[in-house]
């Protein structure tokens, strides 16, 4: 006699046998996909590893023990703003030990921008002590959004035998009010281990931030 329907919630206890749910074959590494076959697992992916934020005046906002081993890239995604006209800057942090922030002259880096006015304006340093992300930054208390945002990645920050590679791109709001556009990177030529980062003004405070880091799988 033919059975037009089960009721699964009802006479049926223990796990299905996974040969009745799909073809393939199935484990730890794969997944049933819609047309009912196990397939291997997606891989490839940003995983949320930590983050930092202030919605009132802040010497800076820092984001500690987000590198490790577990990934060699990370991206961070970030808007800031400041109480005054300063240039959004970036020290790298120790992962533990002493000094805690990376301050040291060995910030080596070039940026190009370009504004909405038809101007240019550069930003760079060999043997800094920090990462000038951008120049001539507009006071937020005329804006009623984020003045600096952009994204950054970084290769190897936590490996103690390479130097710390970052790149990325960047927009503010120039000093005359102009939107200004920023694209580079540069490198922390020092083989030290670091655990995360530090972001600041160079005058003022941080009266606005919101920052993710993410870990970029390794596949």
């Amino acid at each position: 006699m033919a059975i037009d329907k089960i009721d699964v919630t009802k006479g049926i206890t223990g796990v299905l046998p996974t040969a009745n749910l799909g073809s393939g074959t199935a484990s730890s590494s794969t997944v049933l996909y819609g047309d009912q076959t196990f397939k291997t697992a997606p891989s490839g992916a940003l995983v949320y590893v930590g983050g930092g934020s202030t919605s009132s005046n802040v010497a800076a906002v820092t984001i500690d023990n987000v590198f490790s081993a577990t990934y060699d890239n990370y991206l961070l995604v970030l808007d800031m703003t400041s109480n005054e006209n300063g240039d959004a800057i970036l020290h790298f942090r120790s992962a533990g030990g002493s000094p805690a922030t990376q301050d040291g002259a060995a910030y080596r880096y070039a940026c190009m921008g370009l504004d909405t006015g038809g101007g240019s304006e550069t930003a760079y340093g060999n043997n800094n002590t920090a990462f000038q992300m951008g120049h001539g930054m507009y006071d937020h208390e005329e804006l009623d959004y984020p003045a600096f945002s952009g994204y950054i990645y970084f290769n190897s920050p936590f490996s103690s035998s390479h130097v710390k590679s970052f790149n990325g791109n960047f927009h503010n709001r120039a000093s005359n009010g102009e939107t200004r556009g920023f694209a580079g990177g540069g490198c922390f030529a020092n083989q030290t281990s670091c655990g995360g980062v530090r972001l600041s003004f160079s005058s003022g405070s941080v009266n606005n931030c919101t920052a993710r880091m993410y870990g970029l799988v390794n596949s």
